[in-house]
Formats: structure tokens, sequence, C-alpha cells
């Protein structure tokens, strides 16, 4: 999981990433820790690849609140926590959607408690692709895509809210989608095996699409398809 740490006072920062480690080494998990020391070089050519957001509010330049409503232009999704020493700044974090705040100074049990609401939070966010598009980044959740559909270099993600159009090839679709719950039924579809209403013969229908099995993929994504369902999965 990547966390991301916009704090210019450098001692508050080191304090922070200490007690992420910690977390780390108590929970048997592992993090990757980004700082930035103001939000202009936290933002300058941001992509949306963090897990989770620590900003200090109290900031020379552009301070915390400005730049948690610029992230949000970005990146609408991404879990924030604010960093503050005074209390009334962190109440306004809720108007950016800042997940919890943590009010200086503060000990390892508090950061603990927001910690850990962030953490269930990531473990959603974890559920879910990040694709650039014409327009910028945006987050598809896993639940939502059918299938995707690989034309040439363009990658085309079937979801319940219409089609994502990116550049790419099936190769970088396959690495970014969990393997556990996505097969490819031939060389130009990959299926989230979640969505899968039924099979009938050499089709498989997914959402209000049927899709052509071929016979080279057949035996793979059918034992992909069975393995997903006695794991617990089911046909929708």
């Amino acid at each position: 999981m990547r966390i991301a740490i916009v704090e210019d006072d450098r001692e508050a920062a080191e304090k922070l990433s200490g007690f992420i480690r910690r977390y780390g080494r108590e929970n048997d998990r592992v993090f990757d820790i980004a700082e930035f020391k103001d939000t202009a070089a936290f933002l300058f050519g941001y992509k949306p690849d963090y897990d989770l957001v620590f900003m200090d509010i109290e900031m020379p330049g552009r301070n915390g609140m400005d730049g948690a409503k610029k992230l949000r232009e970005f990146d609408p999704d991404v879990p924030l926590v604010f960093v503050t020493g005074l209390m009334h700044y962190a109440v306004k974090g809720y108007e950016v959607g800042a997940l919890d705040y943590l009010v200086k100074p503060y000990s390892y049990e508090a950061f603990e408690m927001a910690f850990s609401m962030a953490v269930k939070k990531m473990a959603y966010a974890e559920r879910s692709v990040t694709v650039r598009n014409m327009s910028g980044y945006a987050r598809i959740p896993l639940s939502a895509i059918y299938y995707v559909e690989v034309n040439k270099h363009r990658v085309i993600y079937h979801t319940d809210f219409g089609l994502v159009d990116v550049w790419g090839s099936m190769k970088s679709a396959e690495n970014a989608l969990p393997s556990r719950s996505f097969s490819k039924c031939g060389a130009s579809w990959l299926v989230n095996l979640g969505r899968v209403k039924s099979i009938e013969g050499d089709s498989v229908f997914v959402g209000g699409d049927r899709l052509k099995i071929s016979r080279a993929k057949k035996k793979a994504f059918l034992q992909a398809l069975n393995t997903f369902v006695s794991c617990g999965g089911g046909l929708k």
C-alpha cells in the first residue's frame, strides 16, 4: 500500500512515518511511504496511485486545506487524514471529504485508531483499478467491471456505468486485474468471473453481452470459473 505524507516539519514527518512503520511491524503489513515538504511538490504531476494521504493543514504557500481541494479535483476517492495543531482546522477537513484527523501532539494510540480506520478504507480501495483515459485518471471498482475488451492498442472496460476507453494491451489489463477473479475467454476478452450469468455451449453471458469462448481458452477459462465459484464466488 502506498502512503503519502505531506508535511513541511521534518520532525513531524519522521514521527508519522515511524508510527506507520511500527503499525506495519505489529500487524505484519508493508507500507510504501513517500514524503513531500509541501502541497505543490505533492500535486505536481499527481497520479491517483496512493492508497492514503496524510496532510498537514498549516504549511507555507498553499496550505493543506487548499491543497486538499485541489487534490479532490484529481482524485475524489483517495482516503485523506489531516494532521493539525488546531482543532477548528480539523473540523473543516470534512468539507473536502477527509476520513479523519490527528491533532498535534498525538500519541501512537491516537494514531493507531485513525490509521486502523484508514486501513479498512484502503482495503476497499484495493478492490479497484486506476486507468488513464482521455480526460485524466479514473478509479474503477472491480465489482463494476463486466469484462475488458482489447482491440489493437485500445482497452475498453465494460462497466456498470458505461464504457471506459484507454490505451493499452491485453497484457497491461491482465497485470492490472487480479487473476483469481478475471480470466480470458478468448484472445480479446478478459471476463470478470463474478459477473458471469451463465455458460451455454461455447458462449459466456456476462452483463447483457454474449461472448464466444475460444477453443484454445475454454479449458483454462472453465477451470478458473470453477475455482472462483468453489472459493465462494458465484454466478450473477
